[in-house]
């Protein structure tokens, strides 16, 4: 939105008048909250409380919004620290698509009736538009997809009674031809475009490697996706019932920690108490775990060094020490 001829479509399209410049990032907007800079965050689906680094700092920058919305299925970590809850609909209780890696969107059809007081993120959004002075008709899927069509050049032919079982891959022709693979002889925007960055030791590494020698990643495990919101509602519960740390067995003994004990991993951020599954998945060196259960809460001892142009957070590096955990109290807790 900062190219003037496109901003000028929007703004005659919706008949309001658009910002030229470029908007906060994630990372960008938790600083500008603790800065004072951001007053208001609207959060739909995210529980950024758990899955974003740094656990601490997300949360304090959002005590220090004027006002924090949070749109969601269940009490998120999250939601705990709302001002508002706006409850939303799941996927099977709404219409609408999803677009997935392969640009193709697919079309996602209710098959039951919302929980009562809940209502689709959509029809959500549709009121506080409308409660705000803009009017605009009820959210259906149909209508949300000839809005796109008319202002998003490669949606142009996507139609909701076209996407049928498989949906279509965009960019797609006003005819309804989509676009299988995207390049062939050529490279759609003309020549390809690179661009060199050299490479750089993380921040984490050289102000925090000589007290945190060894370094902790994150990862996810089949069970759970991402922060397990969602799936430690299910069965897959029983399969996985918290997070564990992977650790090399050189790394283990010469800690004496053994297999299932628990094991204080701190950074300087802060320190957690985890489980040990002592395995040769993970170098010596190199230590590894999930974050997918609130009440470890993995994130409080990731750092928040990310990215030159993304903004991407630094998940996979994180400078920590280790030691076996003193309190036994602990493993009683955790078979509860």
């Amino acid at each position: 939105m900062t190219n003037p001829e496109i901003n000028k479509r929007y703004n005659e399209f919706y008949g309001s008048e658009l910002p030229l410049h470029i908007g906060y990032k994630i990372p960008e907007m938790f600083d500008a909250a603790l800065d004072g800079k951001l007053k208001a965050i609207w959060i739909i689906g995210e529980d950024v409380v758990q899955t974003d680094p740094n656990t601490q700092k997300v949360i304090k920058a959002l005590n220090a919004t004027d006002l924090v919305i949070v749109q969601e299925l269940f009490m998120t970590e999250t939601a705990k620290q709302a001002d508002v809850i706006l409850p939303g609909s799941s996927f099977l209780e709404k219409s609408g698509t999803f677009t997935n890696g392969e640009r193709r969107v697919q079309a996602v059809r209710q098959v039951v009736k919302p929980i009562e007081g809940t209502k689709p993120d959509g029809q959500i959004i549709v009121d506080i538009m409308n409660r705000m002075g803009y009017k605009q008709p009820d959210y259906t899927p149909d209508g949300m997809l000839e809005e796109i069509s008319q202002i998003v050049p490669f949606f142009a032919g996507i139609k909701w009674e076209r996407l049928g079982h498989n949906g279509l891959q965009w960019p797609v022709a006003p005819d309804g031809t989509d676009t299988q693979i995207l390049h062939q002889e050529e490279f759609k925007r003309g020549l390809g475009y690179f661009e060199f960055h050299p490479w750089e030791e993380t921040q984490e590494i050289t102000q925090h490697g000589k007290d945190f020698p060894y370094i902790l990643t994150t990862n996810r495990e089949l069970e759970h996706y991402n922060c397990g919101a969602m799936t430690r509602r299910t069965a897959n519960e029983q399969i996985l019932k918290s997070d564990y740390l992977m650790i090399n067995p050189e790394d283990a003994a010469s800690h004496l920690i053994n297999d299932g004990d628990f094991v204080c991993i701190e950074s300087p951020r802060g320190k957690v108490d985890v489980k040990a599954r002592i395995t040769d998945e993970v170098k010596p060196g190199i230590l590894s775990t999930t974050f997918h259960f609130p009440d470890i809460m993995i994130n409080n001892i990731t750092g928040d060094v990310h990215d030159s142009e993304a903004m991407c957070p630094e998940y996979k590096v994180v400078a920590v020490r280790i030691r076996k955990s003193k309190g036994k109290f602990k493993s009683l807790l955790q078979d509860k």
